[in-house]
C-alpha cells in the first residue's frame, strides 16, 4: 500500500517562475495536504546551492539517490528528466510531468548550443529511460505532447510510454501595481504582447497583423509590449513606421516590468496577441484570461489547449486576412467573458490542484490494485 507521494526535482526553487522548479512550488503553495489521512505528501527540491558549480550538479544527484533508495510504498511525480531518470534506474514508480520545449534536444539546439553526435545519444538515452519506464508521462498541454513526438529528436515514439491526461500549468494569485504613464483608456482599444523578443515568440509577426490590420479600422489602437530580446531593435523601428503611416496607432515599450505591472497591463488591455513560432503553454495567455482580455494568438503547439469554448482567434499560417475578418465580427465583450470563464473552468488554481489530485487518486488506486 503506498503511504506517501512526493512531488520532486532536482531544480532550484525560485518561486513561480514556470518550468519544473515553478510548477514544484505551485504545488507545493496549493496543494499542500492530501485530502487521504493515510497518505503523505512531501516536495523535493535540489538542496545544494548551484554556487558550487559543477560540484552542486552531482552532490545533488547523490543526495536524491541516498534519499530515495531506501524508500518504501512511495509514489513519485518527477518534474524533470533527471529525476524521472534517477528514479527509473532505482526501480521505482513514478509519472514525468514533462516541462521541456520539446525533446531535450531540440531544446538545447534552440538556445544555440552545438551537440556533438555522442552528446545527443547519450541525451537521448536518458530521456527515453526516463519516458518508457515511467508509469505516466504527462505534458503541460495536448499540442506540447504533439510537438514532441512529432519532432525528429524524440527520444522513443508514443507508443512506447503510458500517455496520460495533460495536466495544465496555472498562475499564482497576484497583486497589481501600476506603471507609470500608461493608465486605462475605453477611448483605444489596447492590445498587448508580453515575452522575450525572439523568433520562437513571434512579435514580428503581430507587426504583420498591424500591418494590414490598420488600414481597416478608424478606431485610436494602443500597443504595449513588454520583452527583451534579439528582435528589440526590429520591433521598434517596425512600430515606429506605423504609427508614422496611422495617426491612430501609438505604442509604449517596455524592456522589464515587475509581475504586479504585467498584471496591471493586461487588467487595462483588450485583446492579448502573441504570434508564437514555438509554443508549449504559454502563461502569459493564461494571465491575460484571468483578466478578462480576448486573445489571438497563433494556430501551433500548446496555444491549441486554451480554445476551449470557440474563445480563442487564431492565425492560421499567417493568415492574417482571416484573422483579422473574424476579429472585426466577433463581439469583443464576449470573446472577454468567455475567456475569464475557461480561465475559471480548467486553467485556475482549482483547476489546477483539481487535476493533480485526480491523477494522484487514479494512479494510485491502480498501483495498490496491482500490489494487491
Amino acid at each position: 500500500m503506498i503511504k506517501k507521494v512526493v512531488f520532486c526535482t532536482l531544480r532550484n526553487n525560485k518561486g513561480a517562475t514556470g518550468g519544473p522548479g515553478g510548477v514544484l512550488f505551485m504545488l507545493k503553495e496549493y496543494i499542500n495536504s492530501p485530502q487521504d489521512e493515510l497518505l503523505q505528501f512531501q516536495y523535493r527540491f535540489n538542496t545544494i546551492s548551484k554556487n558550487l558549480k559543477g560540484c552542486a550538479y552531482y552532490l545533488n544527484r547523490l543526495f536524491f539517490i541516498l534519499r530515495v533508495i531506501f524508500e518504501k510504498n512511495v509514489y513519485y511525480i518527477a518534474h524533470d528528466i533527471d529525476s524521472a531518470y534517477l528514479l527509473s534506474r532505482l526501480h521505482k514508480k513514478y509519472s514525468l510531468v514533462y516541462h521541456q520545449q520539446g525533446p531535450l534536444v531540440q531544446e538545447l539546439k534552440n538556445f544555440g548550443n552545438n551537440l556533438s553526435p555522442d552528446k545527443i545519444k547519450k541525451i537521448q538515452y536518458k530521456e527515453k529511460e526516463a519516458f518508457t519506464k515511467a508509469y505516466s508521462i504527462h505534458f503541460p498541454s495536448h499540442g506540447a505532447e504533439m510537438m514532441y513526438f512529432t519532432n525528429k529528436y524524440k527520444a522513443c515514439t508514443s507508443d512506447k510510454v503510458n500517455i496520460g491526461v495533460p495536466l495544465y500549468n496555472t498562475i499564482p494569485h497576484s497583486n497589481i501595481k501600476r506603471v507609470n504613464n500608461i493608465k486605462e483608456d475605453k477611448d483605444v482599444l489596447t492590445f498587448f504582447s508580453l515575452g522575450t523578443l525572439t523568433h520562437a515568440k513571434g512579435q514580428d509577426n503581430v507587426i504583420n497583423f498591424f500591418k494590414q490590420y490598420m488600414p481597416l479600422t478608424s478606431r485610436q489602437i494602443r500597443y504595449i509590449i513588454v520583452g527583451n530580446g534579439p528582435l528589440k531593435t526590429l520591433l521598434l523601428e517596425k512600430c515606429e513606421e506605423l504609427s508614422h503611416d496611422f495617426s491612430n496607432f501609438t505604442y509604449h515599450y517596455f524592456e522589464r516590468l515587475e509581475h504586479e505591472e504585467v498584471m496591471f497591463l493586461h487588467k487595462i488591455s483588450d485583446i492579448y496577441i502573441m504570434m508564437h513560432r514555438l509554443s508549449i503553454f504559454d502563461f502569459a495567455t493564461l494571465e491575460a484570461m484571468s483578466q478578462d482580455n480576448a486573445i489571438i494568438l497563433s494556430n501551433i503547439g500548446g496555444n491549441l489547449d486554451f480554445n476551449k469554448k470557440d474563445n480563442i482567434i487564431y492565425v492560421d499560417n499567417n493568415n492574417y486576412k482571416k484573422a483579422i475578418k473574424e476579429f472585426q465580427e466577433r463581439d469583443l465583450n464576449t470573446l472577454k467573458r468567455i475567456n475569464k470563464e475557461v480561465y475559471n473552468e480548467y486553467f485556475s488554481i482549482n483547476a489546477f490542484k483539481r487535476n493533480y489530485l485526480g491523477l494522484i487518486h487514479y494512479n494510485l488506486k491502480k498501483l495498490n490494485n496491482e500490489n494487491a
